[in-house]
């Protein structure tokens, strides 16, 4: 097995989260209506409306006030142009701005630019500010193992497009998109009288035709080595991962030791997950694992800085 193909074949889903896919094109357009209503309300942009009460054309500029990577001009483009704007851009998403780069450029309404700006640079921030602290991450591990966010969003797509656009793996894009099989799910099966939950789970996933992969979440190096040993004899077409959730890098390291020794290593590929931040990332890159997983991406990043100017 070609470890690096199949985890990229698993987790890497960031070519749906683009605009020319209906799906998200769709998800973005109800996240852009919701966005402007729940800013506007049922009064507009008050501030706006009582000191201009003439509209005129004018010209916006967004520009970074920090270095960093650039993400969601895309939706952004999206966001103005929905509201009767024009824009265009010298950069794409994944650019390293400097202090003073020119992001966008707007040309329209001036109510219309002062109406989007907060929630254009809402998004632009936020997206940007993921992107940079995972292009940071990676270039900390120097490449030793891939990177992914967990499920802890705010903005679900656009947080796991940020990380993509920073050069992370997606993982799961949400329930639909993969089998993700954790010990509340087993704990069920057992109350329910099922014997054997961790068999019939793995049984059922891979005779699933749904899921871009099968994952298993375990807490302790026996039910690691059982997952692996349960992958090895299913033998399912999909990609295969077994989550160790919460084990210290020791941890780590000892079971995937004793995963080789049984020659199960190869039965499937292994996530850490649990507790990751950028203090401790550098002694879970050493410890085997194929990816990491972190809640910290997503859950509370430093937005990257910058200001929209009337020119």
């Amino acid at each position: 097995m070609n470890r690096r193909l199949a985890l990229n074949k698993a987790f890497q889903r960031g070519h749906l989260l683009s605009l020319k896919h209906t799906f998200y094109r769709a998800w973005i357009e109800k996240f852009i209506v919701e966005e402007m209503k729940g800013d506007l309300g049922n009064q507009g942009d008050i501030t706006t409306d009582l000191l201009f009460k003439k509209d005129k054309k004018t010209k916006a500029v967004i520009i970074a006030k920090e270095e960093g990577i650039i993400a969601g001009i895309e939706e952004v483009v999206l966001l103005y142009k929905k509201n009767g704007l024009r824009v265009s851009s010298p950069l794409k998403d994944g650019a390293r701005a400097r202090k003073g780069t020119k992001i966008l450029e707007i040309r329209g309404s001036l109510k219309s630019i002062l109406r989007v700006e907060r929630s254009a640079l809402d998004v632009l921030q936020r997206m940007s500010g993921i992107a940079t602290i995972t292009d940071a991450l990676i270039s900390k591990v120097k490449g030793k193992v891939a990177i992914a966010p967990t499920r802890k969003t705010q903005w679900r797509y656009l947080d796991k497009k940020a990380v993509f656009v920073g050069g992370g793996l997606t993982h799961r894009l949400a329930l639909w998109d993969a089998i993700l099989i954790k010990e509340n799910h087993l704990d069920i099966m057992r109350e329910q009288g099922e014997k054997m939950p961790l068999e019939k789970a793995i049984k059922k996933a891979s005779e699933s035709p749904h899921g871009n992969f099968i994952e298993i979440e375990v807490e302790k190096k026996e039910q690691a080595l059982k997952a692996a040993e349960l992958f090895s004899s299913i033998r399912p077409k999909k990609p295969c991962l077994i989550m160790l959730d919460n084990f210290t890098p020791r941890q780590i390291k000892e079971t995937i030791r004793e995963l080789k020794k049984k020659n199960a290593y190869h039965a499937a590929l292994f996530e850490a997950s649990g507790g990751i931040n950028p203090q401790n990332i550098s002694s879970y890159a050493d410890t085997g694992v194929d990816v990491i997983s972190m809640g910290y991406l997503t859950h509370s990043p430093t937005i990257l800085d910058l200001t929209q100017l009337i020119e």
